[in-house]
């Protein structure tokens, strides 16, 4: 680390930037050495490179002694959830900094929905000026995050985003096929997204990509729902993958929840919403959205959270809270 020992010296106030990088996330693999070349190049920047994910508490402790005006987060959105679950759960600062993120993975839809995109060592060097200059304050938003209890007794798990029906057999596929293609990002989700929509009207070898096994989803104080359903989604994302806003406003909490049921015509009437702007906002049906502090599911398909996927414990419910908040940094 750099210190800008003329300011010291004159008693100006330094604020200290602190990275967490996981140089195995996606991106990293290629441009860990750009951001470390900003960083040796940058006065009052201290970088922590994991060595795996067990090393997240370790680095916020360090941090935590230095008092850091922002800490970034430079890594996919599993790290990020790493991050935010230690920062929920076994905080070591006495004062949270905010939150700001490098889009360092595969997709980034975290880092996205608050405008971080672009290389990771050109946003750092944004970061840095605006950290600087003072600037912080006036980028400063606080963002409901996903808390996920598995039923297993494991601790939670922590995210913005949970998805399951065809949202997890649209992650495999893509993994197991349009990435390796070397497709750009954004063309490999468009085309995964494709696919699961021609699944649900009987294109493709694979017809039942979006008809999930039959599941329970209670929404306490709003209903249950049961049956089987194409796409069921969570978050407290503003945009998920382009730019699509699949959720409604009616309720109150943190969380958005949404679901699908399956079947093309309802598939169909789902997709026009989204396109019309009338998804959340018109009675669709087959559609069902709203907004809570819980949510719980039952059923036996596996769950993603942030880009993880977990499998559910026979008999054991998966419940999903959003009742806790932290603050981060926002370059839209």
């Amino acid at each position: 680390m750099n210190v800008d020992r003329e300011n010291i010296i004159s008693g100006t106030v330094v604020p200290l930037v602190a990275i967490i990088s996981n140089p195995k996330s996606t991106t990293n693999a290629a441009r860990i050495d750009a951001v470390r070349k900003v960083v040796d190049e940058s006065p009052n920047v201290v970088h922590y490179e994991l060595d795996g994910i067990d090393s997240i508490p370790a680095a916020l402790e360090l941090f935590a002694r230095a008092n850091p005006a922002v800490l970034i987060v430079n890594g996919g959105d599993g790290t990020i959830g790493a991050v935010l679950a230690s920062l929920l759960h076994r905080n070591p600062f006495t004062v949270t900094p905010p939150i700001a993120y490098l889009p360092g993975g595969k997709t980034n839809m975290t880092a996205a929905d608050l405008g971080f995109k672009g290389r990771p060592e050109r946003v750092l060097k944004k970061l840095i000026a605006l950290t600087n200059a003072g600037k912080l304050p006036e980028r400063l938003t606080r963002k409901h995050l996903i808390e996920l209890d598995m039923g297993d007794g494991e601790p939670l798990k922590v995210g913005t985003f949970f998805g399951t029906a065809g949202i997890v057999k649209g992650i495999e596929w893509c993994r197991a096929h349009a990435y390796n293609m070397g497709l750009p990002n954004g063309l490999a989700h468009f085309i995964a997204i494709s696919k699961l929509i021609l699944s649900a009207f009987g294109f493709g070898r694979d017809k039942t990509l979006m008809v999930s096994d039959p599941m329970q989803i209670t929404v306490p104080g709003s209903g249950r729902l049961g049956g089987q359903f194409a796409v069921v989604t969570v978050t407290t994302l503003d945009r998920l993958l382009l730019r699509l806003k699949p959720y409604g406003d009616e309720g109150k909490g943190g969380l958005r929840f949404s679901a699908v049921e399956a079947g093309s015509s309802k598939v169909f009437r789902a997709f026009k919403g989204l396109v019309t702007g009338n998804y959340g906002k018109m009675t669709i049906d087959g559609v069902h959205t709203r907004r809570s502090n819980e949510i719980r599911i039952e059923g036996s398909d596996p769950v993603t959270l942030d880009g993880e996927i977990y499998y559910p414990v026979p008999g054991k419910p998966i419940t999903l809270r959003g009742d806790r908040t932290l603050t981060f940094v926002s370059l839209r």
